[in-house]
């Protein structure tokens, strides 16, 4: 079992955006907006006290108008520049 557990992890391909970390200055309220959606709807979601049919699209306008999407493209800006760096650096490296 480990064995073939620790081939697997060898074997694996790291992700391009691993090391990336999300700097949530720019969306704070943002993600403050979406914390207080998440505390609101999820537990009823993940348990199935709240019907999903119902509910999700609720939840799904919840998130937009707590801006979800800023902070989607936020941290794709972010992770865009991140990568840029990364291939820079590599490139460097290699010189």
């Amino acid at each position: 079992m480990w064995e073939k557990t620790a081939l697997y992890n060898k074997e694996a391909k790291k992700s391009k955006a691993f090391g990336f970390s999300l700097n949530v200055d720019p969306v704070r309220t943002e993600m403050s907006a979406l914390q207080a959606v998440l505390n609101q709807y999820l537990n009823g979601l993940e348990t199935g006290t709240l019907d999903p049919d119902e509910t999700l699209p609720e939840f799904r306008a919840a998130l937009r108008a707590a801006g979800i999407v800023r902070v989607i493209e936020e941290k794709q800006k972010q992770l865009d520049i991140w990568s840029d760096q990364q291939i820079k650096l590599n490139t460097e490296g290699t010189k």
